[in-house]
């Protein structure tokens, strides 16, 4: 199998799930709506966080990425090259990668904002979001994720998510 390479943008190291807090308007001064509406956002990735990434790919979807360089710029930002297989085929069905989650043993999580569509894996404590068509081909009648981010959930996320019902 051919692979890529690619290499962060600095001071980028991909992106990560976090839940938010933004400030609702309440022009009514309605005491029943929340004074925070809570989401998940998307935010810069720490170097570990995302080398953790590609080793969870690597352990949940077995593929083969590995790091292969740490660069340092003259200007002292750094960026990480990662080597991954290459997939060729066609963006998947929004049906296809949920029929692939599920049957892999994914459960499929609800976003309370209703944002995003997400899936649990319980034996591996891995939550996988951005599983969507530009990031899941199909060849061979085969899904090959890529790109989908993959994290173990803070506390917060946790909560957020209830994936740990009391």
């Amino acid at each position: 199998m051919r692979s890529v390479v690619k290499l962060t943008k600095p001071p980028g190291f991909g992106l990560v799930p976090t839940v938010v807090s933004h400030r609702r308007v309440n022009l009514r001064s309605d005491p029943t709506i929340p004074a925070f509406r809570r989401c998940i956002e998307f935010v810069r990735a720490t170097p570990l966080e995302y080398l953790t990434r590609w080793r969870l790919s690597n352990e949940v979807f077995g593929d083969e990425a590995e790091l292969i360089q740490v660069i340092e710029w003259s200007d002292g930002d750094v960026s990480l090259a990662v080597r991954q297989p290459q997939y060729h085929g066609e963006p998947a069905a929004d049906r296809e990668i949920e029929r692939f989650f599920r049957e892999s043993g994914w459960a499929s999580i609800t976003d309370p904002a209703r944002e995003h569509e997400l899936f649990f894996n319980y034996a591996y404590n891995v939550l996988a979001i951005d599983a969507v068509p530009r990031n899941c081909y199909v060849r061979d009648d085969r899904l090959l994720p890529f790109d989908v981010i993959l994290c173990e959930p803070d506390e917060e996320l946790e909560q957020y998510l209830r994936l740990y019902p009391a």
